[in-house]
């Protein structure tokens, strides 16, 4: 099975004090890329929560955030200091300009650095019950990014097997196209020997070594082997993430034994179904962006 790179996950839980809500979003990147948004009395288990998010979400572009409503196990207070620094400053200016002192309580409370929370260590059990959390939202991350897997590995499924019809399309034309190959030889070789004076062991030398060249059973061969590989390895339970660079090289295979095909087969029927190919080939590859 599959997995994609996009996915959601949001879970809430009301404790005791303060309710706790996770968010997880994930889009496709090349690399893990995680932004990390936590309340500041957990900013000390960053480091912890990213090594936890990068073994269960392997790669992606991540945003994490968590959010508090309540105080949990952290009050907040009011800097004193700070406040009566606050209040002295206000206090004169409104006198010296004769201003309406007003609510100074409420817009004192109101400026940066008067309200504050308590330090203090995090409480190990509430973080325990938090990690509970977070796992949570990463099972419904992982849940949605299978499923948006199972799409994208139907779809390029199909355009395997599109591919795949369209090389047994291929061989009805061989013939012909071998038979052409010997009249247009043939018919420069009229061009310069006179006619009777043909030698036609030489002629069907040259025929051999054409057909030689322009030979793609070899290429038909290996075309067959990595579209059937692929979807082995789409299908395959084992290692069921990060399959995603595993299968980018085999569609590379696939888009090089195209195009050796197309340039080795010199003759317009093959070459349109060559394009067609090449068509459903691209759309794997873009969908392949999105997955694990």
């Amino acid at each position: 099975m599959l997995h994609s790179m996009t996915g959601y996950g949001r879970i809430q839980k009301s404790f005791d004090n303060f309710t706790v809500t996770v968010e997880i979003k994930s889009i496709n990147s090349k690399t893990f890329d995680l932004r990390v948004r936590l309340p500041m009395l957990y900013q000390s288990k960053e480091i912890e929560l990213r090594r936890l998010l990068g073994n269960e979400l392997i790669r992606g572009k991540v945003d994490f955030n968590m959010h508090l409503s309540g105080s949990a196990n952290s009050d907040f207070r009011i800097d004193s200091s700070t406040f009566e620094a606050y209040f002295n400053q206000l206090n004169e200016i409104s006198g010296n300009l004769g201003l309406d002192k007003g609510d100074l309580l409420y817009t004192i409370t109101r400026l940066p650095g008067v309200v504050v929370q308590n330090d203090g260590d995090v409480n190990e059990d509430e973080w325990a019950q938090l990690e509970l959390l977070i796992m949570e939202a990463v099972k419904k991350t992982n849940a949605f990014r299978e499923q948006e897997g199972l799409v994208l590995t139907n779809d390029m499924k199909m355009r395997i097997e599109t591919i795949l019809s369209l090389l047994i399309q291929v061989e009805p034309f061989e013939k012909e196209r071998i038979e052409k190959v010997r009249q247009r030889i043939s018919g420069n070789f009229e061009q310069f020997i006179p006619a009777g004076k043909m030698d036609e062991n030489r002629f069907e030398q040259e025929i051999l070594y054409y057909l030689d060249k322009l030979d793609i059973t070899e290429e038909k061969t290996r075309l067959l082997q990595h579209c059937n590989f692929f979807q082995q390895v789409c299908v395959d339970k084992k290692d069921s993430l990060d399959k995603g660079k595993k299968l980018n090289f085999i569609i590379q295979e696939i888009g090089r034994e195209i195009n050796t095909l197309g340039s080795k087969a010199n003759f317009a029927e093959i070459q349109r179904i060559v394009v067609m190919m090449k068509d459903e080939a691209d759309k794997v590859k873009e969908q392949l962006a999105n997955i694990l």
